[in-house]
């Protein structure tokens, strides 16, 4: 979809930054009220760039009730007493080609957003990101950087740096290529004689937010 928008000279990144500034822009809407498939579209409808992007929105209300919907590979992990007690699913039409909403009628809408809810506690950790973290991040490796560093700003930093460094190792096995591989792709016939197999990250945009829920004096959340 990227090389696309690349052939008709429109810069990919335009309609994500806004589509995520009207986001932020309606988040106190009334017509909003915590619903992150109201607010997905409410930006989407307010959104003029050309292009197309894969979004997910998370709304945390004081109650601790966290709302999500999301469209496309964009994903989420609630980490809870050192394990993921929460994953979302990528929504794809075939390997490697997820839903995404867009300029264009022919794209997926907020209607298609796969929406969902749970219930946190205080101490939660919530790791969103794009699909740039999570084929190049395992878990595992995602709840180690989680709990050996404290703070959530140099956590998501350290995830992305990772997720970066992983990406461009011709020689890791990532999660994508793992996927990849179960989906039937891999390396030429000769090269599985010789014992080879298809290896390596996935060189992409990488985006990471981490939050962490503690309780406020006035007993809301954050």
């Amino acid at each position: 979809m990227v090389d696309r928008w690349a052939e008709k000279n429109v810069d990919p990144a335009l309609f994500s930054q806004e589509l995520m500034a009207n986001a932020s822009g309606l988040v106190t809407d009334e017509e909003v009220d915590y619903n992150p498939q109201i607010l997905l579209r409410k930006a989407h409808a307010a959104t003029s760039s050309m292009g197309s992007a894969t979004v997910i929105i998370a709304m945390l209300e004081k109650n601790g009730t966290l709302k999500i919907a999301s469209v496309g590979d964009c994903g989420l992990r609630v980490l809870r007493n050192g394990q993921v007690i929460f994953s979302t699913q990528p929504q794809e039409h075939y390997f490697d080609c997820p839903y995404q909403l867009s300029s264009e009628i022919i794209g997926q809408t907020y209607r298609d957003a796969m929406v969902c809810s749970l219930e946190l506690i205080e101490g939660d950790t919530i790791v969103m990101g794009s699909d740039g973290l999570f084929d190049n991040v395992f878990d595992q490796e995602i709840v180690s950087i989680i709990y050996r560093i404290d703070d959530v700003t140099p956590a998501a930093k350290a995830l992305a740096d990772l997720a970066s460094s992983h990406s461009t190792d011709t020689d890791f096995d990532s999660p994508y290529i793992i996927e990849a591989r179960s989906r039937g792709f891999d390396v030429p016939l000769w090269k599985k004689i010789l014992g080879k197999k298809l290896t390596g990250g996935k060189p992409d945009d990488i985006t990471v937010i981490v939050g962490r829920v503690v309780s406020l004096p006035n007993d809301s959340r954050a």
